[in-house]
């Protein structure tokens, strides 16, 4: 048992913790209000997946990843079988039907659409070796392992979730080298896949997010109000904050989805500049190590399963940061950690475990 923590990654280990706690803390404080009573149901729920997902964490950091090699497929047509369920029988949230209604629980099946398409796309890679670079016959297959569940998902009405697979079907590829030729055909695909979905794929107020990107000036008291109030918040902070508890712009309502989406700019009126650069400083730590768990991997499928996680993780802090500070549109994707929500949670600790277990698994063979 002693030489078992000895190799367990303790420094990558308390990033994740402090950012955890971070999370648990900033959550408080975005569903607190004042002189209110009763909105903590929020906190309590997150507190219980946080805790479910630390469990699953350290079961799967100490499974032998390469379980996950053989089971991979398994894992992928399992998630897919759930969003096909979700698309027909699950719950509309935002004008998205992906929540599946299980007991008591809801569960969202596009979060863990991620890791499953990263097992599989690892698995590929790692039994296709190819030092020439691959071409476009051979991306066909991870191509169509990434069209299947970005379609379901596109169906549901989550614009953000499916462009996911697409950013980590790209960032695996390039890891995995595909010839320049291949790759500027499939970048002329994207564009031209990306002005079919906005003209027809779009719902209205997903295209007026993008508008509104664009320009934020034309409607502030309506559809430009979420990011305008974002900015605020975030300004106000201005270099140390405006202390814990104390972010008006939160407390009284102005800002929206203050528990999901827009958690960050909670945490920036709050804590300020020094205190958002922790946080980029923490998300920074835990990427890098990531990247320093892939490049001291003893096999190919911990690789590409690494890196897969690295992409993930890393294009939902930017999407997230980039929505909430207007430097992108706004997708409604979640900050790692920090936004509430059972299945992003559970996905992401779990994505995490699986690091830690490359990371243990260097040792070892």
């Amino acid at each position: 048992m002693r030489e078992i923590f000895e190799k367990f990654n303790w420094p990558f280990f308390y990033v994740t913790a402090a950012l955890v706690v971070i999370g648990l803390v900033n959550l408080y404080s975005a569903v607190y209000f004042w002189g209110e009573e009763g909105t903590m149901a929020l906190f309590w729920s997150q507190l219980i997946w946080m805790v479910i997902g630390l469990i699953l964490m350290f079961v799967v950091s100490f499974i032998d990843y390469r379980l996950f090699h053989r089971t991979a497929f398994h894992i992928y047509i399992a998630v897919n079988i759930l969003l096909l369920a979700s698309l027909f029988f699950g719950k509309v949230v935002r004008g998205t039907a992906g929540w599946l209604q299980i007991g008591g629980f809801s569960m969202q099946p596009a979060e863990f659409a991620k890791l499953a398409f990263i097992l599989v796309a690892a698995r590929f890679y790692s039994d296709h070796p190819n030092p020439e670079g691959f071409t476009l016959k051979d991306m066909f297959k991870p191509a169509m392992l990434m069209l299947i569940p970005f379609v379901l998902i596109v169906l549901q009405g989550d614009m953000g979730s499916s462009l996911f697979l697409i950013l980590i079907f790209f960032s695996v590829a390039m890891f995995a080298k595909i010839r320049w030729g291949t790759l500027i055909l499939l970048v002329v695909v994207g564009i031209i896949a990306a002005g079919t979905i906005y003209q027809f794929g779009l719902k209205e107020y997903q295209r007026s997010r993008i508008f509104q990107f664009v320009h934020p000036e034309t409607d502030i008291r309506g559809s430009g109000y979420h990011l305008m109030q974002s900015k605020i918040a975030v300004g106000s902070g201005k270099i140390f904050g405006k202390g814990y508890l104390k972010g008006n712009i939160n407390k009284l309502r102005y800002l929206p989805e203050r528990h999901t989406d827009f958690i960050f700019p909670v945490f920036a009126e709050e804590w300020g500049f020094l205190g958002s650069i922790v946080i980029l400083c923490l998300f920074g730590a835990l990427l890098l190590m990531g990247v320093e768990i892939a490049s001291k991997a003893r096999e190919r499928f911990g690789i590409f399963l690494a890196i897969g996680i690295v992409a993930m993780l890393f294009w939902q802090v930017v999407i997230n940061l980039g929505g909430v500070l207007g430097l992108m549109p706004l997708t409604g994707v979640t900050l790692p950690l920090m936004s509430y929500g059972g299945s992003s949670v559970i996905a992401v600790l779990i994505a995490i475990g699986l690091l830690q277990n490359i990371s243990r698994r260097r040792f070892m063979f």
